[in-house]
């Protein structure tokens, strides 16, 4: 199995676009969850700045500004993770309490909040950290400003992100993986349905496919398939019992009559027998329309070449040639014969000379006067076993025709009233070739037809 079929499979597909959705709208609500968690925990941040403000404010109103001094050396003596930086200036603007320098850069947003960078010591190297600050008056000309860093909330943002963004792409490769195997094991199944209706096609129609072991749709689908194939072959073999019988029952009569017409025209007068002689040739013309019937009744429901011997198609169509030789000659037909090598097959000699010797016939029947006829063999493509070609310059086949001739009793209607016969032949013709596991093929010869024969 090729990984391109996979990945143009309709499962594969169907499962990669359901992931990459999926991906997607997780990535959608990892951003928003990411947008939404920052804008709380900065409000969270604001908040609890503007209560230690209020703090502030509360102890100056009672303990002055020493209290409020004392309050903030309490809070920096005491170690804490998230802790609050302070800066209390008085009105000339100088510090008089706190950690913070006395003037850094702010950049000042809406409803007076500040922020600035500030280096901090961490395991004795230094890291720059930004801060939200807010402003406050405290009076008497003193002005507090409570700051708070912001880094853990930032880490803590994008360390979620970056999980939730990993697990995204982890599920998408995953998904997508998943996608692939399933599909695999999918177009297995349906590969095996293909090859078991395969066999069926060349020539196993009691044939079934299987479905034990196998379970949801595909089970679903080989049961429909095997109830059509159960039709198809009823309907089949009463069409060619009908034929079968029609063949048997009027042959035994025709040949009893014409068996009496030859007993009758030996007892008349030399010259009274023309008539006589066009009714058994009529005779004749219909009992072998009803042989090759039966003939090919019989290939087709009977079991394909076991085994078979050697034949040595060279010197086989050596002899169809040398048959039809003198026939071509009488109409100015030159007829050539292109086999350079011998060429070996297993099948039945018999029926690969009548095989042979229906499409001569046809050829040298619809090829005009002056015409040409070849006939090639030559090695087939990889794996396609030995090649003839028979190729005349006739009128040759239309192509919405081509497969249609194939038909029993079929016949292109420009041919009906100009030559004899019943559309047996290409019939016969396709039924000895699927008997040896080969196939026919009509192509154009501009002018005239191919008519292009694959054995094993």
């Amino acid at each position: 199995m090729q990984i391109k079929e996979v990945l143009n499979s309709l499962t594969f597909r169907y499962i990669a676009k359901y992931v990459v959705v999926l991906s997607s709208t997780v990535f959608l609500l990892v951003g928003a969850y990411y947008v939404y968690f920052s804008y709380t925990s900065f409000e969270e941040l604001g908040e609890s700045v503007l209560e230690e403000l209020e703090t502030l404010e509360l102890v100056y109103t009672g303990q002055s500004l020493i209290g409020v001094e004392q309050y903030i050396e309490d809070k920096m003596a005491t170690p804490s993770v998230n802790r609050f930086y302070y800066l209390i200036t008085d009105k000339q603007g100088k510090k008089v309490a706190g950690d913070l320098p006395a003037a850094p850069r702010y950049r000042e947003f809406d409803d007076g909040w500040l922020g600035f960078e500030m280096a901090l010591q961490n395991l004795g190297a230094s890291v720059e950290v930004d801060f939200l600050a807010h402003p406050m008056p405290l009076g008497d000309g003193y002005r507090a400003i409570v700051a708070r860093d912001y880094a853990d909330i930032v880490n803590r943002a994008e360390l979620m992100f970056r999980t939730l963004f990993r697990v995204m792409i982890a599920t998408l490769i995953l998904g997508i993986t998943g996608g692939f195997f399933s599909a695999a094991r999918t177009l297995d199944q349906v590969e095996r349905l293909n090859r078991e209706m395969s066999h069926i096609i060349r020539g196993e129609p009691g044939q079934r496919l299987q479905v034990e072991g196998e379970k949801g749709y595909i089970r679903a689908q080989a049961i429909l398939m095997n109830q059509m194939l159960e039709k198809m072959e009823t309907l089949m073999e009463g069409v060619r019992r009908v034929s079968d019988n029609i063949a048997h029952d009027l042959r035994t009569p025709l040949t009893r009559m014409r068996n009496d017409l030859s007993q009758l025209r030996a007892r008349m007068a030399s010259g009274d027998g023309e008539q006589l002689e066009r009714i058994i040739e009529e005779c004749d013309d219909l009992l072998s329309s009803f042989n090759a019937l039966l003939r090919i009744s019989a290939l087709e429901s009977g079991n394909r070449l076991a085994g078979g011997n050697d034949v040595e198609l060279r010197a086989l169509l050596q002899d169809v040639v040398e048959l039809y030789e003198p026939l071509a000659h009488v109409q100015g037909i030159e007829l050539q014969l292109d086999a350079p090598r011998s060429q070996i097959c297993k099948g039945e000699a018999d029926l690969l000379f009548q095989m042979f010797t229906n499409i001569l016939d046809n050829a040298i029947k619809y090829t005009p006067p002056n015409g040409e006829i070849r006939v090639q063999l030559s090695g087939g493509e990889a794996d396609a076993g030995q090649r003839i070609m028979f190729a005349d310059s006739g009128p040759g086949i239309p192509m919405e025709e081509r497969k249609k001739v194939f038909r029993r009793f079929y016949r292109v209607e420009s041919s009906r009233g100009e030559h004899p016969g019943h559309g047996l032949g290409l019939s016969l013709v396709q039924a000895i070739a699927q008997y040896h596991y080969g196939s026919v093929k009509l192509t154009a010869n501009n002018p005239g037809l191919r008519v292009l024969v694959n054995l094993p």
